[in-house]
């Protein structure tokens, strides 16, 4: 037996929903009983030390996780030996496998970019600023995903065509204050600036310290990725809107951040990290033990489930929430979900059931 089968046992009906890891399904959640799409199950995954403990689980909703043994622990009162016998499992030595704790480390500092960089990154966000502007194609898909004219001045959204045959640039890395690095065919790794939408973080003085760039050439099944961070960029998430609210959210787009920082600036504040698994820096973690309330957006996928356990585990006063049927912010926009309501329904939510357990 595994993990699913320990599912379906228990009355609940699963359904695939990916390839990775053997097989990737979704059911409603044992333990919460809440959706119907926010445990994930992957019947024939390893624990993070290679062992296989039939297979392992994640609930976006309530944060329950593990293998099929924590499972039944949890779920039926088993002990650990019974647990064992149900799945077949032969017991692990527990001295054997005992953990030993890692030292705390905190998080790193991140430096800003060189002066170069930032001239160079300057001047390369005000011309696919100026680019994005003068082309009424490129102009309306940044529309279509619900931004404003003055939200894509004001975040100094652009677009990069490419060089005069409309391909990606590539420019030298000292050009732009970057150490040089040897490819394994011995020639010079250059600067990667491909055709694409880019979206800067801007610091308080408007100068940016870190570009995406959305590849339009993308699609699925692409060995490369899909968001390309320019190399020299501050490795922190990027922070946007008034650090002063009460409340922040954690995401993992920026396209996302800034969509809710036009719809509900006045409400909370958003961090993107540009990808679930990032780590954050000193100075983001310092935000965030200041911060009254925490929420975490993630995206409905398997790293957004292992990067709740993260997050819980860091943050134990840290809220989950998720969009619509499992969608994104972006997503929601466009389906008509009004997210400032949605942003102040959370919230208020939030409030009476912390004055409720008070």
């Amino acid at each position: 037996m595994n993990i699913k089968d320990l599912v379906e046992e228990a009355g609940y009906m699963t359904k695939r929903k990916a390839a990775c890891h053997g097989g990737e399904y979704y059911s409603p959640c044992p333990f919460c009983k809440d959706g119907h799409d926010r445990f994930l199950i992957w019947p024939n995954r390893h624990n993070n030390n290679g062992e296989y403990q039939g297979g392992r689980f994640s609930c976006r909703k309530c944060g329950k996780y593990g293998d099929a043994i924590t499972f039944l622990c949890e779920l039926h009162g088993l002990n650990y030996l019974n647990a064992c016998a149900q799945l077949k499992i032969r017991p692990r030595d527990r001295q054997s496998t005992f953990a030993i704790r890692q030292p705390y480390k905190p998080p790193p500092i991140a430096l800003d970019p060189t002066a170069l960089w930032l001239e160079k990154a300057t001047a390369f966000v005000n011309w696919c600023h100026l680019q994005l502007m003068n082309s009424p194609a490129a102009l309306k898909k940044v529309q279509e995903r619900g931004f404003s004219t003055e939200s894509i001045i004001r975040y100094k959204i652009g677009f990069n065509p490419g060089n005069a045959q409309g391909r990606d640039i590539r420019r030298e890395r000292q050009d732009w204050g970057l150490k040089n690095q040897l490819k394994e065919d011995g020639t010079f790794r250059k600067l990667w600036l491909p055709v694409g939408f880019t979206i800067p973080t801007l610091n308080a003085a408007g100068v940016p310290v870190k570009v995406k760039i959305r590849r339009t050439a993308w699609e699925e099944g692409d060995k490369l990725p899909k968001y390309v961070e320019v190399s020299g960029s501050k490795s922190s998430p990027s922070i946007y809107g008034d650090t002063n609210l009460p409340a922040g959210l954690i995401l993992e787009s920026e396209f996302d951040a800034l969509l809710l920082q036009q719809e509900a600036a006045d409400l909370v504040y958003c961090i993107a990290l540009g990808g679930s698994t990032k780590p954050i820096d000193h100075d983001t973690n310092t935000l965030l033990k200041r911060t009254k309330t925490i929420f975490f957006l993630p995206d409905f996928d398997e790293a957004g489930a292992t990067a709740w356990v993260k997050w819980k585990r860091q943050y134990p006063y840290i809220h989950q929430i998720l969009s619509t049927e499992g969608k994104s912010a972006g997503d929601a926009f466009l389906e008509g979900i009004n997210l400032k309501e949605w942003i102040k329904q959370t919230i208020a939510k939030i409030d009476v059931n912390t004055i409720k357990a008070a």
